[in-house]
């Protein structure tokens, strides 16, 4: 299985760009914030002026048709002074030439006016970088007064401030790297001191807690490793040694010439048995060896386990009438998908057993069927289901939890005189991991076992 690795930056960079742009978030929200409210206080403030103005020269607007124009001109102001007549018809500009002007009936703050005999509005220009205030009233003659200013537009007052802006981004940009720099030194000064052989002793974060935790199940894990990688050292040892031991006294006492016949014919058949035993052993090694490595080359493939089952009842037949044992296949034939040899390996393994360790005149029952469990009410998992069931001598029960180690064998002297090597059910156990199967065992001392393997389809 490979593993694929997402390329990861610097903890500081990381630090460095999750608080610049929560930094630079944090001040854009806040200064919109604060020049939007500030904007429409000043707003407020400058409508409070123009209507106070309108109040203080609406008397000289009553009396404008008594061509008193020369007040108007003497009014001292910034602000922009029209006067309407009721039909739109601009009377008065203390700033536009009035011949020029066009007809102001279509104006909302003209019509506002004359229909609620006050009102303030602003409108935008164009380009939205200019904002113009008016202030309208509705004089006892028909008339409208306005009056008007222009104030610069919340865009124009970014622009504006481009400068500071800029600025104020360069020292979040160095304030964030600082910042970055420090939090991540001291976020991975405790791991420069984490003694990996005794996670325990050092003191972090609790944060890092799950990561000590990782590095003891680590530690845990590598010692069961190391554990069994030395147990079956010493077990493939002990296996050889034997065989090789017999091997090597016959072979020398052979050397020598001084057997008639008969004995060296006896020598040569238990050599020959005793390669064989070492030849199954290696077999059976390197098979556990792939399968605990995922190194199988052979792709998946839709398999009959009935089929596969026949197979194997085929091979062990010679076996099985040798002992009187009688072998039933029954169930299903919906297909599993697997490797052909794995599986195969699986069944024979479990048939063999079953054959070797039966009574005399016993029955081995092979059956595949299928079956379902509903992990919730939209979710349900579908199986084919390989049970082997035998009449033989059982399995005591506290021995049951070791049966799937390897080289264990129940009973070792009729283990070895049947011809096994003590790892035929590691395989099967091996091989129902591979494929992501469940395996269960139930048995009896002295009335036979039940093997169960569950496939998911």
């Amino acid at each position: 299985m490979s593993v694929k690795f997402r390329k990861i930056k610097s903890l500081t960079f990381r630090i460095f760009i999750s608080t610049f742009f929560v930094g630079t978030l944090v001040y854009l929200v806040c200064a919109f914030l604060f020049v939007s409210h500030m904007y429409k206080y000043f707003e407020k403030q400058i409508f409070d002026e123009l209507e106070a103005e309108i109040s203080l020269i609406e008397f000289i607007a009553q009396d404008y048709e008594n061509k008193q124009i020369d007040d108007f001109k003497n009014i001292q102001t910034e602000n922009r002074i029209t006067l309407i007549s009721s039909n739109g018809k601009v009377l008065y500009d203390n700033v536009a030439n009035v011949q020029t002007l066009e007809n102001h009936s279509s104006r909302k703050e003209f019509i506002e006016a004359k229909e609620k005999g006050a009102t303030t509005l602003s409108r935008y220009s164009s380009t939205m970088t200019k904002k113009t205030l008016y202030a309208a009233k509705l004089l006892d003659n028909g008339n409208v007064l306005r009056i008007s200013c222009d104030q610069s537009s919340v865009v124009s007052l970014v622009f504006e401030m481009g400068s500071l802006l800029l600025i104020m981004l360069v020292v979040a940009i160095l304030l964030s790297f600082t910042v970055a720099k420090f939090i991540s030194k001291k976020i991975l000064e405790p791991l420069n001191f984490i003694d990996f052989e005794n996670p325990d002793d050092t003191k972090v974060y609790d944060e890092l807690k799950p990561f000590i935790k990782r590095i003891q199940e680590e530690n845990f894990e590598k010692s069961q490793r190391e554990e069994l990688r030395q147990q079956f050292s010493a077990n493939v040892s002990h296996e050889l040694k034997t065989p090789l031991t017999s091997i090597s006294g016959f072979a020398e006492i052979l050397k020598t010439g001084e057997t008639d016949k008969k004995t060296t014919v006896d020598f040569a058949t238990t050599i020959f048995d005793e390669s064989q035993r070492m030849i199954s052993l290696v077999n059976d090694i390197i098979k556990l060896s792939k399968l605990d490595e995922k190194s199988i080359s052979l792709e998946k493939e839709f398999l009959s386990l009935r089929e596969i089952a026949n197979d194997v009842a085929q091979v062990l037949s010679a076996s099985a009438k040798k002992k009187q044992v009688l072998i039933d296949i029954s169930g299903s034939s919906k297909n599993i998908f697997g490797v052909r040899p794995v599986i195969y390996e699986m069944v024979y393994n479990l048939v063999d057993n079953a054959i070797k360790y039966n009574k005399e005149a016993g029955v081995v029952s092979i059956k595949i069927f299928e079956s379902s469990f509903a992990k919730s009410q939209d979710k349900v998992s579908n199986f084919v289901t390989l049970s082997v069931t035998d009449t033989g001598i059982g399995i005591p029960q506290h021995e049951q939890e070791r049966i799937f180690e390897r080289f264990y064998r129940v009973d070792k002297s009729r283990s070895k005189d049947l011809g096994g090597t003590g790892l035929g059910l590691s395989i099967v156990k091996h091989a129902a991991r591979y494929h992501d199967a469940t395996i269960k065992l139930e048995s009896q001392e002295g009335k036979g076992s039940t093997f169960t393997v569950m496939f998911v389809v």
